[in-house]
């Protein structure tokens, strides 16, 4: 057995390291520390102190409150704490992330572990800079908000395809230069904006949308919109502005949509 002040050594020990490390050695040690009888106990550790505001975000406090918001010492937080133990309640508590470019110094990786937190509902990243999701993000059972805007993605992200209980997917301000055909599969969509990207043209797959409620299209490059688009039944706002389409035709399909509403 590890005594108390060695415990505490190693607590010390880890907090610097995670300050230090890049995101790979975090993902090496974090698997470590499961295999480890004390794990439950660092957990306790690490998170003592910490709480869930009124919105049910995550307020570090203790080993992960660092004035300078070191980008690593808040990945290894979200590593962590989706890696814990079921028995530890904190991460049963947490249903809101937020991560926004004036937090964060350098690049940041969006970690795994923030997709395994049972109760995520939403999250928000907002110009960070990634262009990629991890590929177990589709792993987040209950995400109904997720929130990219800003960002550098130039293809879909494919979990996003996975996330069966989405309801709002925001992907505006990005590089995106076509959608997949597939997107039909996101049965329970209500809004999806997709302002500001590269679109030149649209896939022939709105009709699987049926509870699609809110389309944002303005700010692209699309120059024909299809047929397909008018068969949401649930559709009622939808913009076309700032595109290669004609006055007349963006205004008649937005029409389309308001009368469809009514």
């Amino acid at each position: 057995m590890i005594s108390e002040s060695g415990r505490r050594d190693l607590v010390d020990r880890l907090r610097y390291t995670f300050i230090t490390a890049d995101y790979a050695e975090i993902d090496v040690l974090v698997a470590g520390l499961k295999d480890k009888g004390n794990f439950e106990y660092l957990c306790d550790e690490f998170f003592h102190g910490c709480r869930i505001d009124s919105k049910g975000y995550l307020v570090p406090s203790g080993f992960f409150h660092d004035e300078s918001g070191s980008a690593s010492l808040l990945y290894a937080m979200y590593e962590i704490l989706g890696s814990s133990p079921d028995t530890f309640l904190l991460k049963h508590r947490v249903t809101r992330v937020k991560f926004l470019r004036k937090n964060l110094t350098g690049t940041f990786r969006l970690p795994g572990g923030l997709f395994r937190l049972p109760r995520l509902e939403a999250l928000y990243v907002r110009g960070i800079g990634i262009s990629r999701l991890p590929e177990d993000a589709a792993g987040a059972p209950m995400l109904k908000i997720l929130d990219l805007t800003g960002n550098r993605f130039a293809t879909f992200p494919a979990p996003v395809l996975r996330m069966n209980r989405l309801s709002a997917l925001n992907l505006s301000y990005n590089k995106l230069e076509g959608l997949p055909e597939n997107m039909g599969r996101l049965k329970k969509l209500r809004i999806l904006n997709l302002k500001g990207n590269r679109l030149a043209g649209l896939p022939d797959h709105w009709h699987r949308l049926q509870s699609l409620h809110t389309l944002d299209l303005s700010m692209n490059r699309i120059s024909h919109v299809p047929d397909s688009l008018r068969t949401p039944v649930s559709l009622s706002k939808l913009h076309l502005a700032y595109n290669n389409l004609s006055a007349s035709e963006e205004a008649l399909w937005e029409k389309r949509a308001a009368e469809q509403a009514s």
